[in-house]
């Protein structure tokens, strides 16, 4: 705790000089020392503390503006509440909101102090970085020390490119003291107006290389940060259930936790060397248009549902090689990779789900090279497929059928234009027997019934589907469109207009 607290060197007004000692915190605050005539150290840096915490509130008018509304209404509820539920219902509000409400009376005064939630999202409260800087390390200073947090959730000021070193300068020391604070929900974004790119190294803030540790952390949400190694180890966090990262860069050659039930990556940047998950206990996964190697799933017995959509990620053959392996020195995507050459990467660790998405672009060619090592999906009962699958014999789309016997339900999506592979005559555990699910039923999701769409029907009649079954359904439209394209074949059934 006293190194998290050096950390907080706020620029405030300095105090008397006195012989005493300080609290860490207080000389985290500017606190200097005090003489024997002074009032105490502690009160003295509080006093100035809160002073500088509530210079841009402009109590003469803001304050006697919000305290006549509340008097020149019928009836005053709040002050019937009890202080536990009165906390409560302010803890909801924005921090800075909250910490406004002191000035309504002499019972509120104090109330902010005891949230168990500090809330920052909206920079347009604050002048620049060094002011929201400032507002968050008052609050941690100033709050009572024996009141825990529940929620905390901080998004750093979005300045100039010259403010960039200010903007996150006190995001580790933010996410130390929330962890002393026993936080239960961790939220912290860091405002980035680059776009992560394969060339991209824009994402600045950068995490310390160190475990987080913490028994009381359920939920944790990290939005443009960077992580190395140790800090995507989390089994020291046995509480730990749902982790969500959005934008971040993933440098690790494991990420570990023992606990997590639910675990989310999105537009992520991984490392050129394949990094390997171990999530033993996980029941859903979301891993959508994520960067570098495709992440080498470890074994997810308890999966119940995966969402995975390759688009940017490095496991692609230039030359339209069905399973990669083109010997192109200028292929990245056939080259380098130390792990899953001549083993599952994906669908291995997916193979006990009951619910499976899987979308990518006809060229990233890991799904299909997965399939050439015969897993089997003995509990699927719904499954969304792209034109991934479409090759000359249809042999990808035919294996993982034969291979889901549980299967109840298939979502085929296909483009307006595909492209082809070359075949390089892949081998694929396929039966010459029919081995469907009685109750399998088809969607296939088409903008026309073209010679493609004939072709898979008659491969699925082959299976021992029969037509009754299949039905030819126009695209679903996407409810956030990022291009101009409505019917990407690769959207997943969330990102989906309801039919």
């Amino acid at each position: 705790r006293p190194f998290v607290a050096q950390r907080l060197s706020l620029q405030a007004s300095p105090l008397r000089k006195s012989s005493g000692p300080l609290s860490p915190w207080a000389r985290a605050a500017g606190g200097g020392r005090r003489r024997a005539a002074e009032p105490a150290t502690g009160e003295l840096h509080r006093r100035s503390a809160a002073r500088h915490l509530f210079d841009e509130m402009d109590p003469g008018r803001e304050g006697a503006r919000i305290k006549r509304r509340a008097v020149e209404g019928d009836v005053d509820l709040f002050s019937k509440l009890p202080d536990d539920l009165l906390r409560h219902v302010l803890s909801y509000l924005p921090s800075r909101k909250a910490v406004q409400t002191c000035v309504l009376g002499r019972r509120w005064r104090h109330q902010w102090k005891e949230l168990r939630s500090l809330r920052v999202t909206n920079d347009k409260d604050f002048d620049n970085a060094n002011h929201l800087n400032k507002f968050v390390n008052y609050l941690l200073v100033l709050r009572n020390r024996s009141s825990k947090l529940d929620v905390v959730d901080i998004k750093t000021y979005q300045g100039d490119d010259e403010d960039w070193e200010e903007e996150f300068r006190y995001i580790d020391v933010w996410i130390r003291r929330a962890l002393e604070l026993e936080v239960k929900a961790l939220r912290v974004c860091h405002h980035s107006y680059w776009i992560l790119d394969e060339e991209s190294t824009m994402i600045k803030c950068l995490l310390p290389n160190t475990p987080i540790a913490s028994t009381h952390l359920v939920k944790l949400e990290l939005i443009h940060v960077k992580l190395k190694d140790h800090a995507l180890d989390f089994s020291r966090c046995p509480a730990l259930k749902y982790l969500k990262m959005v934008f971040c860069n993933l440098s690790a050659n494991k990420i570990v936790s023992l606990s997590l039930k639910y675990l989310s990556f999105t537009y992520c940047k991984f490392k050129k060397i394949r990094t390997r998950i171990s999530t033993p206990r996980l029941i859903s996964l979301e891993l959508v248009d994520c960067l570098g190697r495709t992440p080498f799933l470890e074994s997810m017995p308890l999966l119940v549902s995966a969402f995975v959509r390759l688009t940017k990620c490095s496991d692609c053959c230039s030359n339209n090689y069905e399973i990669g392996g083109c010997g192109t020195d200028s292929c990245e995507g056939c080259t380098g990779g130390n792990i899953g050459n001549n083993s599952c990467v994906l669908l291995q660790g997916l193979s006990s789900s009951a619910h499976l998405e899987l979308t990518a672009k006809p060229t990233v060619f890991i799904f299909r090279k997965d399939l050439t090592y015969c897993p089997v999906f003995s509990k699927l009962k719904t499954l969304l497929l792209n034109d991934w699958c479409i090759t000359v014999g249809l042999d990808p789309l035919i294996c993982f059928i034969q291979h889901s016997p549980a299967l109840e339900k298939l979502i085929l999506q296909l483009p307006e234009i595909h492209e082809d592979l070359k075949d390089m005559g892949v081998s694929y555990d396929i039966k010459k027997q029919s081995f469907v699910s009685k109750n399998l039923t088809v969607e296939v999701k088409c903008h026309e019934q073209d010679g493609l769409v004939h072709k898979i029907l008659e491969v699925l009649s082959s299976c021992g589907i029969p037509n009754e079954k299949i039905k030819i359904l126009p695209p679903a439209r996407q409810i956030r469109s990022r291009c101009n394209n409505p019917w990407p074949p690769g959207s997943l059934s969330f990102e989906q207009e309801r039919t």
